[in-house]
């Protein structure tokens, strides 16, 4: 094992931890409001990939660009899905609210495969930043950019959930619901802002994703593995936690991948891995609690 090596491995680790921390704070997010796992969180990360993926193919939209446009597409869609659909399965049995989100997760994925067919797509974007070099080790401009926008949107959307008055009664409808009704909170009005807010996120990692990886129906499978697994380390309902939960996956992912022999391979298996691990060790995460019942 070589220095230049392991730094370029950690390096690139770290970039990919910026993804993942956008793609699974939304996750974690909706969960902690509305108690609700949404299963098809990663479809929206999938079609916010394909509008960013299309904006800059056919209309030469920049991709910071299509990635807001994502984001705000995805926030639309999510307000629509919550009200037309969710928060009919709010208040039934949590097997009910499984088995709902699935089926709107399977329905984005076949209705992408309609329009898009299965096939894997590469955005051909020019480098937005200058790559970094530090020593013999190598930054691309569009990884370090994945990096910076997730910083950025994780760092707003933490300070929205601690200094401004919406996160505040977020925070009070998630804690206590019933009490927050009787103090005048509009509970059903955060939970849907809770999903918007996932929405957003979610378009805007798709964003991500098209910029360094791939863009496929599967993608957004793909990637809310790794989201679950995220979370179950930092806590489900732990915006800090998620943050956590994606750099230790990340790096545990991309020295498994550099140092052993078909480590490549080892995504998903490294993933369930945590999500055992941690829930024979610690079923709440590092930073999480257990919901009242």
């Amino acid at each position: 094992m070589d220095m230049v090596t392991l730094g370029q491995t950690l390096l690139l680790s770290i970039t990919v931890a910026g993804l993942y921390a956008v793609v699974a704070s939304g996750l974690t997010l909706e969960f902690g409001v509305t108690g609700i796992i949404n299963f098809a969180h990663g479809e929206f990360v999938m079609l916010g990939a394909f509008v960013t993926y299309l904006l800059q193919t056919y209309w030469n939209v920049p991709p910071l660009a299509g990635m807001l446009v994502a984001g705000m597409a995805m926030a639309l869609l999510s307000f629509v899905v919550f009200d037309g659909f969710l928060a009919r399965v709010l208040r039934q049995e949590e097997h009910n609210q499984i088995l709902a989100t699935i089926g709107l997760s399977i329905l984005l994925l076949n209705v992408a495969m309609i329009l898009w067919s299965p096939d894997a797509r590469v955005m051909h974007a020019p480098q937005i930043l200058p790559s970094l070099t530090l020593g013999g080790i190598t930054l691309p401009g569009n990884n370090l950019t994945v990096l910076l926008v997730g910083i950025v949107v994780y760092a707003g959307l933490a300070l929205f959930m601690r200094r401004t008055r919406y996160g505040l009664l977020l925070r009070l409808a998630s804690d206590d619901p019933e009490l927050a009704v009787y103090t005048g909170v509009d509970v059903h009005g955060m939970f849907r802002l809770s999903f918007v807010i996932g929405g957003l996120t979610a378009g805007i990692a798709g964003g991500l994703v098209a910029l360094v990886l791939y863009v496929q129906p599967l993608v957004g499978t793909d990637l809310v593995v790794r989201a679950f697994a995220i979370v179950a380390l930092g806590g489900l309902g732990s915006i800090g936690g998620a943050l956590i939960g994606a750099a230790l996956l990340s790096v545990a992912e991309s020295m498994v991948s550099t140092f052993v022999p078909g480590g490549g391979s080892w995504g998903y298996g490294i993933a369930f891995l945590i999500i055992v691990l941690v829930l024979l060790v610690r079923p709440t995460g590092f930073y999480g609690v257990e919901r009242r019942a």
